[in-house]
């Protein structure tokens, strides 16, 4: 979908819920579309100010999780209350390692999972119509560092490590 497609969808999306199509909102817009792989709230404001915009952080959030509502973006946590956003493209879909310790993100796609997936929908009678896998860890590099400087490696809170 082009991004013009998708600004289309995601004013369409907003005026069917009584939203307004500001210009502060489409330039916004623009920007995250604009981005390729992940990025933070905090990195979308940078730009726009750098673009000489005057567009508040709360107006960022707000934006970025009308743009998850409307399928346009995927919301991928890190840890704690720290999120990373990717525009969502059609048609390509993969999963995330993300390390707990340094915010390190990997994007994989394994055909095994996707099968496997499709295997628990039909032996459930389910048909699955969107997904995601993230799994939270640490990265070689952190582990070897936590070992490196005699630390224990990093936990995360029980139950955390996998979110499917």
């Amino acid at each position: 979908m082009t991004p013009m497609r998708e600004e289309e969808q995601f004013l369409e999306y907003l005026r069917s819920r009584g939203l307004r199509a500001t210009a502060e909102r489409r330039a916004l817009i623009r920007e995250i579309f604009a981005q390729h792989g992940h990025i933070d709230a905090d990195s979308i404001l940078a730009a726009v100010h750098r673009r000489g915009l005057a567009i508040s952080r709360a107006t960022v959030y707000r934006n970025l999780e009308l743009l998850v509502q409307a399928g346009l973006a995927h919301k991928v946590r890190l840890s704690g209350r720290s999120y990373l956003y990717e525009h969502l493209h059609s048609g390509q879909r993969h999963d995330h390692m993300a390390c707990r310790c340094c915010g390190r993100m990997v994007e994989f796609v394994s055909p095994g999972i996707t099968a496997l997936l499709g295997e628990i929908c039909r032996a459930h009678g389910f048909e699955g119509r969107q997904n995601q896998l993230q799994i939270l860890g640490i990265c070689r590099s952190c582990a070897d560092a936590d070992r490196a400087a005699g630390a224990p490696l990093s936990q995360p809170a029980a139950g955390a490590d996998l979110h499917v």
